[in-house]
């Protein structure tokens, strides 16, 4: 698993430049760290056992290489927000500034360049919504910082494995019987539109 997002370095110039950063362009798939994609499940899954069910949110941290594939190293919650099983609402300017603040502080004592932001659907009634909702997109199309919007769908199911496709990233918990789905949209030409994921594996033998 990721570690804890307090645990941060010494900010210098790079670093506060990138953690002001706008919307960049990047080649190829989203390759995730496996530890990132791992707290991106159990960041899912807490939200899918809170009373009631609720969505999770959060931000996401990477770098870029020379050849512009970016990478994304880590998976951050964030605990501001209204949440409810079917979104994360910021209901009025000081909410927001204080959620801008935060994700510029941790990209600048991380030294990662802020790349977007996460939240998950939760199964409701034993269905899970699997697509990027009006509402989701539209937040996501407003903010001028966020290239790209992660969706983990979470659900309880058999062990039968999911389908994937290089668009997706499919994992299942045998402890628990929670099956996962990730997705990730980004800003292309005027457009949001998905695109392909990879998993850098650490060695550790996953279903993926």
């Amino acid at each position: 698993m990721s570690r804890n997002c307090t645990d941060i370095g010494q900010p210098d110039a790079e670093s506060d430049r990138t953690g002001r950063s706008c919307i960049f362009h990047f080649r190829g798939a989203v390759q995730f760290d496996e530890d990132a994609i791992r707290e991106l499940c159990r960041l899912a899954r807490d939200g899918y056992e809170a009373s009631f069910k609720k969505e999770t949110y959060g931000f996401l941290f990477g770098r870029l290489d020379r050849k512009r594939r970016l990478t994304i190293h880590r998976s951050c919650f964030y605990r501001g927000g209204t949440r409810t099983r079917t979104g994360v609402t910021f209901k009025d300017w000081a909410t927001v500034a204080r959620l801008v603040r935060r994700r510029r502080e941790l990209s600048r004592r991380m030294r990662l360049r802020f790349a977007g932001s996460f939240h998950s659907h939760v199964e409701i009634a034993g269905t899970v919504f699997r697509g990027l909702s009006e509402s989701d997109r539209e937040s996501f199309e407003e903010d001028p910082m966020s290239t790209i919007e992660v969706v983990v769908f979470v659900w309880k199911g058999t062990g039968r494995r999911m389908p994937r496709s290089p668009r997706d990233i499919v994992a299942f918990e045998p402890a628990t019987g929670y099956h996962y789905r990730i997705r990730c949209h980004a800003k292309r030409d005027g457009n949001v539109r998905q695109v392909m994921l990879r998993v850098i594996s650490s060695g550790v033998i996953v279903v993926y």
